[in-house]
């Protein structure tokens, strides 16, 4: 059995309390201690999840102090990811970092920076990735069943009963969430982003604040165009968290919904032939690929995988900066009324 390395989490608030507990169980890794500036949720943090109070501490200091880890995992706000990752990797600890990887691409390049001088990995959370679904559909793709992708699909619904920080976003759907569907088009089908032309609004009834729905056009790599309409105020209308995707090709279609995959190829040989899939109806229903591990869990696998056998991380984030361009062109393009390329998105924070 491989020995566990060992981990201190920073930031136990919100989305970072579920994660203490995914560390626990994980068995390549041990939680090492626990951090938070909240003396109160510390204290919350020990009765629930039975940690000792030699375990939690207010700063990383205090912690490196009494612990020894191999590595951070950082769950603070986004504005305060580069300072505290930062300060990580400068005391010799690898970063694994809830996406989005930081708020500015320029506090993104300087974590990337970091990662760099101190020689350690940086990886972000991107669990939307390692899931069954998308995987199988990673796997057809690179089989080339469908032939070259040009037209990309997506449509995502959801009503959410948030009662936090994103009720006063003034774009809690495309700040908070559209980062998972845009990184799956680059990690999942393999596209990279062009130029972005969004437009966002809220209706009526929406429980936020801020614009809670969007539709984005995107011009990608290969002259391959993704249409991608979300909401989080949808009236009836829902779909699982991954969305509704139609991948369409010069070769056939892709449809992945429900974390299923139905494949229309348009070769006759490809419908009959085709290992690991059962055809219903004129169309392919193609089995999940096979995972030990999926979301987070399948994140921290990965993880400690790049750091025992030193390679650099699938969702790395010198990486990741292509998919945090696509959210930031989005947001301003939906502000400005025009198209934005990726490029000088990029370029800005130089």
């Amino acid at each position: 059995m491989k020995t566990p390395l060992r981990l201190i989490q920073i930031g136990c608030g919100g989305w970072g309390w579920s994660w203490i507990g995914v560390v626990q169980r994980s068995k390549l890794w041990n939680l090492a201690a626990v951090v938070d500036v909240n003396a109160g949720t510390l204290e919350r943090v020990r009765a629930t999840y039975g940690i000792g109070p030699g375990e939690t501490f207010a700063s990383l200091d205090d912690a490196l102090k009494e612990v020894q880890a191999d590595a951070a995992l950082v769950v603070v706000p986004p504005e305060a990811h580069a300072p505290v990752a930062e300060q990580a990797l400068s005391r010799g600890l690898h970063c694994l970092i809830e996406k989005p990887l930081a708020a500015s691409v320029a506090d993104a390049r300087g974590i990337v920076s970091a990662g760099r001088a101190a020689e350690k990995k940086v990886m972000v959370s991107q669990n939307y990735r390692f899931k069954r679904a998308p995987q199988t559909v990673k796997k057809v793709l690179q089989d080339n069943v469908i032939g070259e992708v040009g037209s990309v699909f997506v449509n995502f619904q959801k009503a959410p009963r948030f009662a936090d920080y994103r009720l006063k976003m003034a774009e809690p759907l495309l700040t908070d969430f559209a980062i998972h569907h845009f990184d799956q088009m680059r990690g999942i089908i393999g596209l990279e982003p062009i130029q972005v032309t969004a437009r966002s609004w809220n209706p009526k009834w929406s429980i936020f604040a801020g614009n809670a729905t969007a539709s984005v056009i995107l011009e990608m790599s290969n002259n391959a165009t993704v249409v991608y309409n979300a909401s989080w105020a949808s009236q009836g209308w829902e779909t699982t968290w991954d969305g509704d995707w139609r991948i369409q090709g010069d070769g056939g279609e892709i449809h992945w919904s429900n974390n299923g995959i139905t494949l229309r190829p348009s070769d006759l040989f490809k419908t009959v032939f085709m290992e690991g899939a059962v055809e219903q109806n004129g169309t392919l229903q193609v089995g999940l690929v096979p995972m030990e591990l999926e979301e987070r869990q399948a994140v921290l696998a990965e993880f400690q995988a790049s750091i025992v056998e030193n390679r650099e991380p699938q969702t790395n984030a010198t990486d990741n900066l292509r998919s945090i361009a696509m959210v930031l062109a989005a947001l301003a393009s939906a502000r400005s009324g025009q198209p934005v390329r990726i490029e000088d998105i990029l370029a800005g924070a130089k």
